[in-house]
């Protein structure tokens, strides 16, 4: 069975700059997901015994926190993936553009993407460029 998913006008056209030929959208997202699988990033497993976020994991792309930060001045941006205790999750473009050696990036996400986590229930942050 097909799903209908909705997305906003510019991730379609991220979507859409990364087809070829005659190349669907859930062509590119399949192409998107198999890469991002073969990087070793495996399928979220339901997290229903979670019951409220008690530590904030931070995922720096396999990473130190340190590298990442070289990293992240030079691109200036990144995405943030956002995991909830119920299950759920999403992803934010954290642009980086003032960030510079001094900053911390524990700290930047903490009072920026991860602000209130626990509240939230966030229980776990993935970044990736």
């Amino acid at each position: 069975m097909s799903q209908v998913i909705r997305i906003s006008d510019k991730l379609y056209d991220r979507l859409k700059s990364h087809a070829e030929g005659f190349d669907t959208p859930a062509n590119v997202i399949e192409k998107i997901l198999n890469t991002y699988e073969a990087k070793g990033f495996e399928p979220i497993k339901q997290v229903e015994q979670i019951k409220e976020a008690v530590n904030l994991e931070i995922d720096y792309s396999g990473l130190s926190e340190e590298q990442f930060k070289k990293e992240l001045i030079n691109s200036k941006h990144c995405f943030v993936t956002r995991y909830y205790t119920n299950g759920s999750q999403d992803t934010k473009h954290w642009k980086a553009k003032k960030f510079t050696t001094e900053s911390s990036v524990s700290s930047n996400l903490r009072s920026g993407l991860l602000r209130g986590w626990r509240e939230k229930g966030i229980f776990k942050a993935e970044l990736f460029f």
